[in-house]
């Protein structure tokens, strides 16, 4: 697994830097280059200006990840992209890509974003048309399926959708539950993109269905279960990590059961993907002071991905005849995961029928009430 984790980007920018600082002490103590020519160096600050520009360069460089340069020449005219959590971020990101290139985006937000995220997105767009939204709240199975209602009643059911992007979630909460009672990391980023698919599958033949996971499915290695999940229901044995990669796990999982269940009746094909460690407000929730936060901002700018370059392995899952359907992908490639619970079908299948079992006990606890 180290391996797997040296090849993130961030991993890449900080070895740039660790072994900058080497370079420095070696140099400084005549290991790499005669003292005479160090002391000449060292004490023109020119020099040394230069040297951290190309050291910060280069980290930069290495933290961007890969990137999806087809998507420049691409005419997307004619085609129609769904995306969750549009209203910031990668999510955003992705819908002004896409509408520079003509496509039609239909962006779900929270209802208190949604307004200013259309706005700003249909600036970038070749028509005002080709940007609208609707209200969705993942973490309210009410609010999803108004959504899903409002926008069967208001689309054209002959239109053709290109894909599907499962964008939202949230990271690392304090304990939460959702309006339903879910534990709020997986009623968030799984049951609510869980339920939000299922009733959208009859407008998604032919469509590619693209669910961002992470690689912090790593951090909790265990099944992804009705069991485990069990334990993060509980405020007396929930970690927010821990949830937050069972969440990740299940995204993928989710990935592989949709892709074995619908490939053949409905034509689909569906990605998970990792976008890397992105410069956004997903880690609003981690508890670090004011003061630390500020001491690391700079930080984060140079070994963290911009939001266009963490929106890059999105385009390319929703895009790329080079993506592998079922499969996981990082910078714009498939890429192994990092345990192998999430790829078995077994579980994966498991996994699906208790998520659409708890969410249909749910659902007739609503219609009681």
């Amino acid at each position: 697994m180290l391996s797997l984790l040296l090849r993130q980007p961030e991993a890449k920018a900080l070895l740039t830097f660790v072994s900058s600082i080497l370079l420095l002490v070696l140099s400084a103590n005549s290991i790499l280059i005669p003292s005479v020519i160090w002391s000449l160096v060292s004490a023109n600050a020119l020099s040394i200006g230069v040297y951290l520009i190309i050291v910060i360069l280069m980290m930069r460089w290495f933290a961007r990840g890969g990137q999806y340069p087809d998507i420049h020449f691409l005419n997307l005219n004619g085609q129609t992209f769904l995306i969750t959590g549009a209203a910031g971020g990668i999510g955003k990101e992705t819908a002004n890509e896409l509408v520079k290139r003509g496509a039609r985006v239909i962006l779900f937000a929270r209802a208190s974003n949604l307004n200013e995220a259309v706005n700003d997105v249909r600036k970038l767009a070749r028509s005002p048309g080709h940007v609208t939204g609707y209200a969705l709240d993942l973490s309210d199975l009410r609010s999803i399926k108004t959504c899903v209602d409002q926008f069967m009643k208001n689309e054209d059911a002959n239109m053709k959708i290109t894909a599907l992007i499962n964008n939202a979630g949230v990271m690392a909460c304090p304990y939460g539950k959702t309006k339903d009672g879910f534990e709020l990391q997986m009623g968030t980023n799984h049951f609510g993109h869980f339920y939000f698919t299922q009733l959208l599958l009859p407008r998604l033949r032919s469509a590619r269905i693209v669910n961002v996971s992470s690689a912090a499915h790593f951090m909790w290695r265990v099944p992804c279960d009705a069991s485990h999940y069990a334990q993060m229901c509980n405020p007396n044995t929930y970690h927010p990590w821990s949830a937050y990669s069972l969440t990740k796990s299940a995204n993928i999982l989710f990935t592989r059961e949709l892709q074995r269940r619908y490939r053949q009746s409905h034509d689909i094909r569906a990605y998970s993907l990792h976008p890397g460690s992105v410069n956004t407000q997903l880690d609003r929730h981690i508890g670090i002071g004011a003061l630390l936060k500020k001491l690391i901002r700079p930080i984060r700018y140079v070994i963290f991905k911009t939001p266009l370059e963490g929106a890059q392995t999105n385009l390319y899952c929703a895009l790329s005849n080079d993506a592998k359907p079922g499969q996981y992908h990082a910078d714009c490639s498939p890429f192994p995961v990092f345990h192998p619970y999430v790829e078995d079908d077994e579980l994966a299948r498991q996994w699906w029928e208790y998520s659409e079992q708890v969410i249909q006990e749910k659902l007739k606890q609503l219609e009681s009430n």
